[in-house]
């Protein structure tokens, strides 16, 4: 199937824009971007990526984001 990448994109700046929200209500409800030896924590890039989903979840089931509908003639490679 492929993707609009329009509608793909404007997913992701409602994801992005309600994680920004979240933030701002609540800092400290997130992790540390750098550990205690001022490098950035292993782990931090999987927690966002699971976070991110989390996020498009509960907006999708709230019908808060735009319908991902194929795109006409645009297809992944491998497709």
């Amino acid at each position: 199937m492929a993707i609009d990448m329009r509608i793909a994109g404007q997913r992701m700046v409602a994801i992005f824009n309600e994680w920004a929200k979240r933030y701002a209500d609540n800092p400290g409800g997130f992790g540390a971007l750098l550990g205690s030896d001022g490098r950035p924590v292993s782990d931090y890039g999987e927690g966002c990526a699971l976070y991110f989903e989390e996020i498009e979840a509960e907006l999708e089931a709230a019908g808060a984001l735009p319908k991902q509908e194929p795109a006409i003639g645009f297809k992944h490679a491998g497709q």
